[in-house]
């Protein structure tokens, strides 16, 4: 089922639509000042709603020297806004996890994800952006809705590679895949499913950008508070947490924030007490309290990262490791006794060390599985981990320490786990490389599934030119920089496909391996592998000497127009007679091929022909198309169809997007009608409808009448508060205007300036001044009296024009003014 069908299915949009209260409280919190009353009205409704927060109220997080028993306290304390928070994070957690009960997923991860990064976001923003810490605070808190609900009502159409078991947790690319198979990223979807369901007064422009902590620094303040916290929930709470990453963000927190260490230092426990406080009063648990780096002070992590980094640049094997840790022990713990096994680079079997009291490191077993090592030692230990895989165990007599120390030992640990996996994984490529390699006249590289280098033999580096110095990992990357040519799209495909077990291609190139250079030609073949649990790629290269001058041109043009295609913005097709699409550019193969051109492609209103496969009979055929690639609409592209000649009856199909003119084109429009500050119609289009409303008038018999007014105060305010303060009021007074007239019968204008008219249909000479008056006083009402309007009223009369009823109104309008302003006067 796709993403449109699901957004259209009533029944799927229920799972997970939100229940009155949550609507209620959603609305009262878009308002610049809630209203307590409504507020304590919504939350009565639901006793548990109101306990539940009362105990949030109390919780230590505040502080308060007394309990408060009632909301009315509790506003006058904390703030109506404050409590109004509280109440929309228990309403959401309740329906969360009420509709998301399944026996293979739970909830309370994410939920906990969730929390945090809210919370977090709420702090960042009352440092960077104060007014809108509230609003940052929500939109953290819903931003991955779109998330919640695809697990709850299809799950099949999340990217497969989304955690099962925390589904809010990114992982790279994430987005390109959410493009790729919804036509938005989750954030955006987030949006979308918010008005869906009614919920307009969410507005959250920043959701779809809450990932892109790479580019921070091009978003306004709120997006980056979002960024950040959205970065930091994953750090402390993440599957992807691990000490290294946890410390490296936490100093770019502290850069991003501007603070010293003691400042962030407080600032992070602000965000643990109330995160840890609201977790106690919802009844989830935040596990062992030593799992969350969040528990630890920055410079404990700082101390421990700064010792682990002792084991990356290691040399001696496993011993050395030991030893590098003994010392540790002995200088910031004093221990002098103890027992350590590790994990061998290359297998799983593991080696134990020992040390007594007063005597040296020695070497009790080697090569042995997890479960015969000889401890002497019977307690369970420390575990070195690193992404919950097992490098080891520490064991040693605990009950002499205190418990600070303890538990900065197993902090020191955690980073001793992730240093030590880099070292095994560096030091397993180093002895693992085989002789025999550097001795063959080929080049071989073991790459990941990614296409990512990890390892490759001198051949290789000598056929690249030295390209590795370019810091580049991606191999297609370096054979570009060291050969001077792409390797091409099939390539991806290669990597991307599962059911793709090899490659190979002759390809082109200048070959620099030292003089000058040459042109050669290439063979280069990858085989996928799997090693372990993990899926490896063995790409050979060899340089063909014996190839033709004839063949090498041959091959070159078939490389260059292959890169040509690849680099067009347009998408270029090839289909056979039935409209299947059996070529697709790179940039857009997953999106389109296999598909058939007649199910993703509809013809404009324009189009007079017959859709379908007899369309490739001509030579040559143009039409504009609604294409669907996976939003819900479509976008419009123009098709340009020719008949390729040669067997298999194929036409190309080169189509060009034409949603940047179309929008172009609807902006011009709206600016030729709209005035662009008050979104009212312009000075041109009030006197199109005064024509034409008169002229109506006079053939159907319905009065019509004119409300003209100018601004009183308008100008002082410009001169005194600034141009944007005036263009506010001129916004304001538009907004008034179309909330106060009836759509499609009464037309509002900007004359020029502060000048309005308002073209009022239908109308009797006091229902025209009833209208007026309404306006006036919300106009009065509005600015506090600071700005007001003085108007002029009229109606149709015999033999009028256009003209001759805007003189009346213009010249009443000057009465009003004499008058002191602020009244409505009729035009004689």
């Amino acid at each position: 089922m796709s993403l449109d069908e699901i957004l259209e299915s009533p029944r799927l949009m229920m799972k997970l639509s939100f229940p009155p209260v949550m609507l209620q409280l959603m609305e009262e919190a878009s308002k610049p000042e809630p209203d307590f009353a409504v507020l304590g009205k919504i939350i009565s409704m639901d006793p548990a709603l109101s306990t539940t927060i009362l105990n949030l109220v109390n919780s230590p997080f505040y502080g308060l020297s007394q309990e408060i028993s009632d909301f009315k306290r509790a506003a006058v304390v904390l703030g109506t806004r404050e409590l109004l928070n509280l109440a929309v994070t228990v309403t959401y957690q309740k329906h969360i996890c009420t509709n998301l009960k399944n026996d293979d997923y739970k909830v309370f991860n994410d939920w906990m994800l969730t929390v945090w990064g809210a919370i977090s976001a709420q702090l960042i923003a009352s440092r960077i952006c104060p007014d809108q810490a509230d609003k940052v605070y929500l939109c953290c808190l819903l931003k991955d809705i779109s998330l919640f609900f695809l697990r709850c009502a299809a799950p099949g159409e999340l990217p497969g590679n989304v955690s099962k078991k925390l589904i809010t947790n990114s992982y790279h690319g994430q987005s390109e895949d959410e493009n790729d198979i919804w036509g938005m990223n989750h954030g955006a979807l987030s949006q979308l499913l918010l008005t869906r369901w009614k919920m307009n007064t969410v507005d959250c422009p920043s959701l779809q950008h809450h990932h892109e902590l790479d580019d921070i620094d091009s978003f306004d303040e709120p997006t980056k508070a979002l960024i950040l916290a959205t970065k930091w929930a994953e750090m402390e709470l993440g599957e992807s947490s691990g000490p290294f990453n946890v410390l490296q963000f936490e100093v770019q927190l502290q850069r991003s924030l501007n603070m010293d260490e003691d400042a962030i230092e407080q600032f992070r426990e602000v965000c643990r007490t109330k995160f840890q406080s609201m977790l106690t009063i919802l009844g989830i648990s935040e596990g062992e309290a030593d799992a969350h780096f969040y528990n630890h002070s920055i410079r404990s992590l700082q101390s421990s990262y700064f010792l682990s980094l002792e084991l990356l640049t290691a040399e001696g094997g496993m011993d050395s490791i030991a030893k590098t840790i003994g010392r540790h022990l002995k200088l910031s713990w004093d221990l002098n006794s103890w027992e350590l096994s590790l994990k061998s680079p290359h297998t799983d079997k593991y080696k134990l060390y020992r040390v007594a009291a007063g005597e040296g490191l020695e070497v009790v077993a080697v090569n042995i599985p997890e479960k015969e090592i000889p401890w002497q030692r019977r307690s369970k230990g420390e575990d070195i981990l690193s992404r919950d895989i097992p490098f080891g165990n520490f064991r040693f007599d605990s009950q002499k320490m205190r418990d600070e120390d303890r538990e900065n030992l197993k902090l020191y640990f955690r980073f001793i786990g992730q240093a030590y996996e880099h070292y095994c994984a560096k030091q397993h490529l180093i002895e693992g490389r085989a002789e025999t390699l550097e001795s063959l006249p080929l080049g071989i590289a073991s790459l990941d599934s990614q296409g990512d280098l990890i390892d490759m033999n001198e051949e290789m580096s000598r056929l690249l030119g030295g390209a590795t110095v370019s810091g580049a990992k991606k191999f297609s990357e370096l054979f570009r920089i060291g050969l001077g040519s792409g390797i091409g799209a099939s390539w991806e495909s290669f990597l991307e496909d599962d059911s793709k077990e090899s490659f190979s291609k002759i390809i082109c190139a200048s070959l620099r391996t030292g003089g000058m250079p040459r042109d050669a030609c290439l063979y280069v073949s990858a085989y996928k592998q799997k090693r372990g649990e993990d899926e490896l790629v063995t790409l050979v290269m060899e340089d063909i000497r014996e190839i033709s001058e004839s063949q090498i041109q041959a091959l070159k043009q078939r490389d260059f127009l292959e890169g040509l295609v690849d680099s067009m913005r347009d998408v270029v097709l090839t289909v056979d007679k039935r409209g299947n699409i059996n070529y697709a550019s790179s940039r857009f193969s997953k999106i389109f091929l296999g598909r058939n051109i007649f199910d993703i492609a509809t013809p404009s209103d324009t189009f007079t022909g017959r859709w379908g496969p007899e369309m490739f009979e001509k030579e040559k055929t143009i039409v504009e198309v609604l294409l669907k690639r996976t939003d819900t609409s479509g976008r419009p592209f123009e098709f340009v169809i020719n008949k390729l000649a040669g067997p298999g009856e194929k036409s190309l199909i080169v189509a060009r997007d034409l949603t940047a003119i179309r929008r172009l084109e609807e902006k011009l429009k709206r600016q030729a009608v709209f005035d662009g500050l008050t979104d009212l119609f312009n000075h041109t289009q009030f006197n199109s409808l005064m024509a034409r409303e008169i002229n109506r008038s006079k053939r159907t018999g319905r009065p019509v009448g004119l409300l003209f007014f100018d601004l009183d105060g308008f100008k002082a305010v410009n001169d005194t508060e600034g141009h944007q303060v005036g263009d506010d009021v001129l916004k304001g007074v538009g907004e008034i205007l179309r909330n106060e007239l009836r759509s499609g019968m009464d037309f509002p204008c900007r004359y020029g300036g502060d000048e309005f008219g308002v073209i009022v249909t239908e109308v009797r000479p006091e229902a025209l001044e009833s209208i007026g008056n309404r306006i006036r006083l919300r106009v009065e009402n509005k600015f506090s009296g600071k700005v007001t309007i003085s108007g002029g009223l009229t109606v149709l009369q015999e033999g009028d024009t256009s003209a001759s009823m805007l003189s009346r109104a213009d010249k009443a309008t000057y009465e009003a003014k004499d008058l002191g302003g602020n009244v409505l006067v009729w035009a004689k």
